[in-house]
Formats: C-alpha cells, structure tokens, sequence
C-alpha cells in the first residue's frame, strides 16, 4: 500500500509538472504571437506613416512648383540682402555638376541622421531654398518648408548643413550669361527598417 501510494504520488508529481510545462510553453508561445504581432503592427503602422508623409511631400512639391512659376511670371528677379538680382527662374536653371543623380548620391553621403531624431523615430522631408551665384556657390540656404509630423530643428540643421556644404553647381544663365537664380531642394529623412 505504501508503495502504490508512493507510486501514486510520483505519477501527480510527474503530471503536475508535464501540466505546468505545457502552460509555460503555451505562454511563451502566446508572448512570443505577441511580440511578432506588435512587431509587424509597428511595420505596418511605420509603412502607413511613410506613404501618407510621401503623399504630402508630393503634393508639397507640386504646390511649390506652382508657386515658383507663379512668381516667376510676376516678379522675374528680386534683390538679396547684400543688394544683388537673382532670378527666380532663369532661362536655364543652375544644375547640381554630375545631374540629379549625383546630387541624390552626394546628399546619401553626406547627409548625417540627427541621433535624437532618431531615438524619436522621426522621418519627414525638409524644403531647403538657397541662391546659387554666377560662380556656381550656394548660398543664402534656408530650411523654409517641412512635410512630416514631427519635424524637429535638428533635421532642418542638418538639412541646411549637407546643403551649405554642396561643392559648386553650373550657375543658372540668363541671355548665356551666368546669374544668380534661386533654387530649392526637398531633403526627406527615412528611418531604415
């Protein structure tokens, strides 16, 4: 009899704890579903985020552009601050040396994500609008228009820094002589996954 009784008692014991085994495994699996279900509810929510910031800076840009031939057609030229004309539209707009495609590979190389916009998990895009003199040099940059919820001052520094920093442009031309023209980028800083 004792010895059925300790038999029995092992075999609970053992069932007890095949029983809790399972339940920690049930649990780890659910936290497990859990975290992966946050994950990609976090993917999801970032994705969303993205396209509608896309869609505004599309719509941003295109508002601009409009603008920009809107008071071209009024007011051809204006005077900076030191005195001097520069158009708003020239006859031929200065040009990034190498294209776009070089001023794209020159701001992926030199454009520093701000550590705090970061740890934030802030993305957006910064319009930056600067003068590029008859010498083909920036200057006069300005951060003047943001598309993003939470832009910060730190990615409209860095915006206006990688800019300021630009090696020389092929100044705008104006009857084939070179002028100073207003220009203006769109900078748009993207968390990688």
């Amino acid at each position: 009899m004792k010895k059925n009784s300790l038999l029995l008692m092992l075999v609970l014991s053992f069932a007890l704890l095949q029983s809790c085994a399972r339940k920690t495994e049930e649990q780890s699996d659910a936290n497990g579903i859990e975290a992966t279900t946050d994950e990609v509810k976090a993917q999801e929510d970032r994705a969303t985020k993205r396209a509608r910031i896309e869609t505004a800076r599309i719509e941003k840009q295109e508002q601009r552009r409009l603008a920009a031939i809107e008071k071209a057609k009024t007011t051809p030229t204006f005077k900076d601050a030191s005195g001097k004309i520069v158009y708003n539209k020239a006859e031929i707009d200065p040009t990034f040396v190498g294209g776009d495609k070089a001023m794209i590979d020159y701001l992926r190389d030199n454009l520093t994500y701000p550590e705090e916009a970061q740890k934030a998990g802030i993305e957006g895009t910064v319009f930056v609008d600067f003068i590029v003199d008859e010498k083909g040099l920036v200057r006069q940059v300005t951060a003047t228009e943001v598309v993003g919820d939470e832009i910060n001052q730190s990615l409209k520094d860095e915006a206006m820094r990688v800019v300021t920093a630009m090696p020389a442009w092929v100044a705008g031309t104006q009857h084939g002589k070179a002028v100073d023209a207003y220009f203006s980028v769109p900078i748009t800083f993207e968390l990688s996954n």
